[in-house]
Parts: structure tokens; C-alpha cells; sequence
């Protein structure tokens, strides 16, 4: 089929960094551990039934890949799933790809190196990031070699408080222009 015969959808795709992190912008120990993070129960899965209930294709790094695989339940198996690694992939012109075709919300769930290199190239259209109370005082940086804070033009447009201190925080790409 010729690129002219492809149906382009009429508004890209959105790809959402939703993400946990520790107090001091943290997604992972040096070691990849997540045994700080908080485990979701029947009454508070922290929004993401909803929000998974959006997407239909997951991008993450290989690193990140090698701890959900060992995960009991996989909560990936009904999506699109694709493992990104630096040496076999071009992420950034794969997600070109994924949000010129017709879907659901772009799931880019990490790691830090993954997520500084959508957000450099202005790819990531939101960012939510559910701190949790704790200190890790080092490991992987949230946004990889970007650190562990989003600059302008981001800005936080909506903050839900959860039980045992953890804050989910939602920014959008110019918001503080757009007023909102």
C-alpha cells in the first residue's frame, strides 16, 4: 500500500508518561529495586484501572522490561507492547510511528533514559507522576540524564491526594500559557 493510501488519524495519538517515582525523583534503587513502591489493593489501585482502561500500546525501556516480566500478573498481555532498547531501536522515530497511527492513549511507562529521550524530542503530550513518601537518596532518575524535574514549559494542572502521603501529580506541555 502506498504511504498516500494510509488513513492518518485526525488528532495524533497522546503518549502519557504515567509513572511512580520517590520523593526525591527516583523511579528505581541503582539495582532496579521496586520493592519501595506501594502495592495496589481493591480499593485504591491509584487511578489505573481507569487510566489503562485508555491504552492500547506500552513503550518501555529494556531495563524496565526485565522487572515487569517477573511480575505475577502481566498487565500488559492485552496491549501492544513494545520493549525499547538503545541498541536495536529508534524510539524516537517508532513513536513517530505509533501516534501517526489510529488507537488509544501511548503508555510510556519508562525507564529515565526512555523518558529523556520522548521528552527531548517533544513527544510526551502528559506527564502524571505518583510520588510516593519515600527517600531514595540515589537510583534512576525519573526523567534519565533530563533529572528529576520537569522544566518549562511543563506545569502541574491537577493534584489528587491518596492515602499514606502519596501525591499524583498531572502536567501538561504549556498549560501555564493556555491558562489553565
Amino acid at each position: 500500500m502506498s504511504e498516500s493510501n494510509v488513513k492518518q488519524p485526525s488528532v495524533p495519538r497522546p503518549v502519557v508518561l504515567h509513572i511512580a517515582a520517590s520523593l526525591d525523583g527516583f523511579i528505581a534503587t541503582e539495582d532496579d529495586g521496586l520493592d519501595w513502591l506501594p502495592t495496589p489493593n481493591e480499593t485504591e489501585d491509584f487511578g489505573m484501572k481507569a487510566f489503562m482502561a485508555t491504552v492500547d500500546t506500552v513503550l518501555m525501556g529494556r531495563r524496565t522490561w526485565n522487572i515487569t516480566r517477573e511480575f505475577e500478573e502481566q498487565p500488559f498481555a492485552d496491549m501492544d507492547l513494545r520493549v525499547l532498547s538503545r541498541s536495536t531501536h529508534d524510539a524516537v522515530e517508532l513513536t513517530h510511528e505509533l501516534k501517526a497511527q489510529e488507537g488509544g492513549v501511548i503508555w510510556l511507562i519508562g525507564g529515565g533514559l526512555l523518558n529523556a529521550s520522548l521528552l527531548s524530542a517533544n513527544l510526551v503530550d502528559e506527564v502524571v507522576v505518583t510520588t510516593i513518601p519515600v527517600t531514595l537518596e540515589g537510583g534512576i532518575p525519573l526523567y534519565g540524564p533530563l533529572g528529576t524535574a520537569l522544566s518549562d514549559p511543563w506545569a502541574p494542572v491537577e493534584t489528587v491526594h491518596f492515602d499514606d502521603g502519596i501525591v499524583q501529580t498531572r502536567w501538561l506541555k504549556g498549560s501555564a500559557e493556555r491558562g489553565i
